[in-house]
C-alpha cells in the first residue's frame, strides 16, 4: 500500500503541475477576467504541497505551518473571484459576510491554536464551507442569466465542478482523520480516495482550460 500511495502523491502533484502550466498558456484568454488570480492559486498549491512533502520526508511531522499559511491565501483568493464574478448584489452580501466568518476563524486560530504544530481545523472547515456556498451561489446566478447557454465554455463553471465534488467528498473526511485518526489500513483508503477526488478535480480544471473561450 505504501508504494501505492507514493505513486498517488507523485501523480497528484503531476496533475498540480500540468494545470498550472496549461493555465499559463491559456493566461491570454482570461487575464481581463476574476480568473486572473489561478494561476496564482494554483502555483501557491503546486508549491504548498511539494515544500509540505518535503518537510515530511526530511524533517518528519508536523508541517502544518505550511498548510496554514496556505489556508488563508487559497480561500480568500476563490472568495475574490466569485465575488467579482456573481453580479447579484444580495448574493454579493451573503460572500462578503462569509468572508468575514472565514477571517474570524482564521484570526481565532491563530490566537488559540498552535500555528506551528497543529493544523487550522476549524479554519479549513468554515473556509471549505463556505467556498462551497459560493460555488451554489454562482450556479444559482448563472442559471438566472444568459451565461448559462455558454455554459460549456465558461471557464469557471468547470473550476467550479470541480471544487464542490472536491469538496463535498473531502469534507468528511477531514473531519474523520482529524478527530479519529490512527495508522491503520481504514485511513490510507482514506488517502487514496483523497488524492482520487483531488486528481478528479484537477481534471475538471483542465477541461475548463481545454473548452473555454475568451473571458472580460
Amino acid at each position: 500500500m505504501e508504494s501505492f500511495l507514493d505513486s498517488m502523491r507523485y501523480a497528484h502533484l503531476a496533475i498540480y503541475a500540468i494545470v498550472f502550466i496549461v493555465s499559463l498558456i491559456k493566461f491570454p484568454l482570461y487575464k481581463n477576467s476574476a480568473l486572473k488570480v489561478l494561476p496564482i492559486i494554483l502555483f501557491f498549491t503546486l508549491l504548498t504541497e511539494s515544500l509540505g512533502w518535503y518537510i515530511v520526508n526530511e524533517y518528519g511531522p508536523p508541517n502544518a505551518i505550511v498548510y496554514n499559511i496556505y489556508y488563508f491565501f487559497y480561500f480568500s483568493l476563490f472568495y475574490y473571484v466569485f465575488l467579482k464574478t456573481i453580479d447579484d448584489k444580495k448574493f454579493k452580501l451573503y460572500i462578503k459576510c462569509g468572508i468575514a466568518v472565514f477571517w474570524l476563524f482564521y484570526a481565532s486560530d491563530w490566537v488559540f491554536t498552535d500555528f506551528i504544530g497543529s493544523g487550522f481545523l476549524s479554519s479549513y472547515m468554515a473556509g471549505a464551507g463556505i467556498l462551497v456556498f459560493c460555488i451554489i451561489l454562482y450556479y444559482i446566478n448563472i442559471l438566472q442569466s444568459s451565461r448559462v447557454l455558454v455554459i460549456k465554455n465558461d471557464l469557471l463553471f468547470w473550476v467550479s465542478v470541480g471544487l464542490f465534488l472536491f469538496y463535498i467528498g473531502y469534507i468528511p473526511i477531514k473531519i474523520i482523520r482529524s478527530w479519529f485518526y490512527k495508522p491503520d489500513s481504514f485511513f490510507e483508503i482514506l488517502l487514496v480516495i483523497q488524492f482520487s477526488l483531488i486528481i478528479i478535480m484537477y481534471l475538471f480544471f483542465l477541461t475548463g482550460f481545454l473548452w473555454m473561450k475568451r473571458r472580460s
